[in-house]
């Protein structure tokens, strides 16, 4: 009877080192409970667990949470094992802060695993952190100055910079103005060249003559630009109103004209049959278009000879 109790009573301790050995704890603690903003303090973070467990230490973050405090650095980091077989991790944080406050630390959880896979979570305590502001000295609350801000009266030399720089504005207003009229009497207005109405259908003929009317056998147009030279000559030269009119018309106003004895046969031929040219689409001999173009170019340096203003041999 007593060998069983004996063995009952030593079974129900073997129990014990094994939950001993696997007690977990977590603690937070810090030597300040208020201090002022910018000074340090440190948090201690202090940490039991089995020698086979895995720790897994919490972030910065995960520590302070959303709390307004910045780590300066990491003061110590010790592991130490304890007599009962477990082991205790210590680490030591310097922390500083520059808003005041009161603020709350914790609690802070671990996660352990074991050998076995076996995952726990553990928490923390609490602490509380108050942040005080800067304090005022008392000889700031007092001070005043000596006396008050003089304010200096204005007078005329305050405005010299004002006055000076609308002065030399003024000036170069001046000078741009006196610039540009001077310009312009310097540049005298060139006067519009007159050229006789001879000389100015002949040009307009030269022009003719490098168009490739006739080398393409459109003789209505050449003719039509042809016509129009020698009409808008007499109009220019004998103030006669024919640029307008059909070329058998034009024959008839210029029956009064005094140029009659100038007119050669073959012109007279050419403005009979020019209008049966560009409107019946007649087609006479490729001699016809160039011998009308000669006979009126000669018709017109006559009256440039007689003018006096060119030599008709610039024109051939």
């Amino acid at each position: 009877m007593n060998t069983k109790l004996i063995s009952f009573f030593i079974g129900s301790l073997l129990p014990l080192p094994i939950s001993l050995f696997a007690q977990q704890t977590v603690s937070i603690s810090s030597e300040k409970q208020q201090f002022i903003i910018g000074d340090p303090f440190s948090l201690k973070i202090t940490i039991t667990a089995g020698q086979e467990e895995n720790i897994y230490f919490p972030s910065f973050k995960e520590i302070l949470g959303e709390n307004p405090f910045e780590l300066l650095k990491t003061i110590s980091s010790d592991t130490n094992s304890l007599h009962n077989g477990n082991r205790q991790i210590t680490r030591e944080l310097l922390l500083t802060s520059f808003e005041p406050g009161q603020y709350t630390l914790g609690p802070v959880r671990l996660a352990i695993k074991d050998e076995k896979i076996s995952s726990d979570s553990i928490s923390s305590n609490l602490i509380r952190v108050k942040v005080l502001p800067l304090p005022l000295k008392k000889d700031t609350a007092t001070i005043k100055p000596i006396r008050d801000i003089w304010q200096e009266n204005r007078n005329w030399q305050d405005w010299l910079p004002v006055f000076y720089t609308l002065a030399g504005l003024s000036l170069l207003v001046l000078f741009y103005i006196w610039f540009k009229r001077r310009k312009k009497i310097s540049e005298p207005i060139p006067e519009p060249v007159k050229i006789s109405p001879a000389q100015e259908a002949l040009e307009k003929m030269n022009w003719l003559s490098n168009q490739n009317f006739l080398q393409e056998k459109d003789f209505v147009n050449y003719h039509y630009e042809l016509g129009v030279i020698f009409r808008s000559f007499l109009e220019k030269q004998f103030e006669v109103k024919v640029l307008d009119l059909p070329m058998s018309e034009v024959l008839e106003n210029i029956q009064s004209l005094p140029i009659k004895p100038m007119l050669t046969d073959e012109i007279l031929s050419w403005m009979k049959l020019v209008d049966y040219v560009k409107f019946a689409k007649m087609e006479p001999s490729f001699s016809f278009h160039e011998e009308a173009f000669q006979q009126v170019k000669q018709f017109i340096t006559k009256f440039l000879i007689k003018e006096g203003s060119m030599t008709a041999e610039k024109y051939n």
